[in-house]
């Protein structure tokens, strides 16, 4: 509004003092406004711009002046064009921050708060996106106890947005089904992948790792193109990788395991690519030991407490 009366002012003192004939660019104040405020607000500047535009014909003696009349109809129209369109950004602002508010919500009730410990082993989770537009993404994550321990997946669908998070649901929901009800993981992944077939798009898919975690000591990884787990022991960081990686879920359905142990104190960090393409503010990416990522579910045996994992990058909920 200031920089648009500014502008009026500008060339309304240009043109009585040099009588140059810029009064048709008074029609800019309300095209300036119209790009950040309202119908209302737009039209006060309109109706200034014509104002003085017949203000400053009259105050000449330009009534009689054909071509006048036609610059002063030309500011009109361009004024009322521009509350037209200040109208059309407004309501499409207001239905995409509906839209980004329901995607939202939809992305929070998908992943709901996880418990601190199940069956011995302590969890922590974080979910941060990189970025507030990317705020809605297809990262999931579940927990959930069984007979064989507690099965955990966590995977990236490919997109954003509101498919991204109707296909993460789907994933979760053959997840859930399956961990209670299939012995072994990679016969769930199975699953899980022939599920979601029918739900993909010609070029969807979703890389995940499941798991399973016992607090006996025993860990089963199934890895279907996604980033291998890190289980972090007192003689260091190790990537639990096999010799072959499987494809992403929704391409194939024949998935192989293989085992790892670890001990009271170790801990086993799943996460999304969120953590491995961190950069520091100079745009340099973090060494592997900083790294702070977009979906991140640590586990640690017997101790009782969730071990909160700390950095800058991310917001924390609980591992789902």
């Amino acid at each position: 509004m200031v920089a648009a009366t500014l502008w009026l002012v500008l060339f309304g003192v240009l043109h009585v003092e040099t009588h140059m004939m810029v009064f048709s660019l008074f029609v800019i104040a309300p095209l300036i406004v119209a790009t950040v405020a309202d119908e209302r607000r737009t039209a006060i500047l309109a109706g200034a711009a014509v104002a003085l535009t017949v203000g400053i014909g009259l105050w000449e003696g330009s009534a009689g002046d054909g071509i006048y009349w036609t610059r002063a109809a030309v500011v009109c129209a361009i004024g009322a064009m521009a509350v037209v369109v200040a109208g059309i950004r407004r309501r499409r602002e207001e239905r995409l921050a509906r839209m980004t508010a329901i995607a939202q919500a939809s992305q929070l009730a998908l992943l709901p708060p996880l418990p601190p410990e199940m069956t011995g082993i302590s969890i922590a989770a974080r979910y941060r996106s990189a970025t507030s537009e990317a705020s809605v993404g297809g990262d999931l994550y579940e927990i959930i106890p069984t007979g064989h321990g507690i099965r955990v997946i966590i995977g990236d669908v490919r997109g954003k947005g509101l498919d991204a998070i109707m296909l993460a649901r789907q994933v979760l929901s053959a997840f859930r089904r399956s961990a209670v009800a299939v012995p072994a993981m990679e016969q769930v992944a199975g699953e899980v992948s022939q599920a979601i077939m029918p739900h993909l798009g010609e070029e969807d898919f979703v890389t995940a790792v499941l798991a399973q975690v016992t607090s006996c000591g025993e860990l089963t990884v199934v890895n279907c193109g996604h980033h291998p787990p890190l289980l972090r022991q007192r003689g260091g960081l190790q990537p639990l990788a096999d010799a072959t990686t499987a494809l992403p879920l929704g391409l194939e359905d024949d998935f192989t395991a293989f085992t790892a142990s670890w001990s009271p104190g170790d801990r086993l960090l799943l996460y999304t690519d969120g953590l491995v393409e961190s950069r520091d503010a100079r745009g340099h990416f973090l060494p592997e030991r900083d790294q702070n990522g977009a979906s991140r579910t640590r586990l640690r045996p017997g101790t009782g407490h969730p071990d909160e994992s700390r950095g800058p990058a991310h917001r924390r909920s609980r591992p789902r």
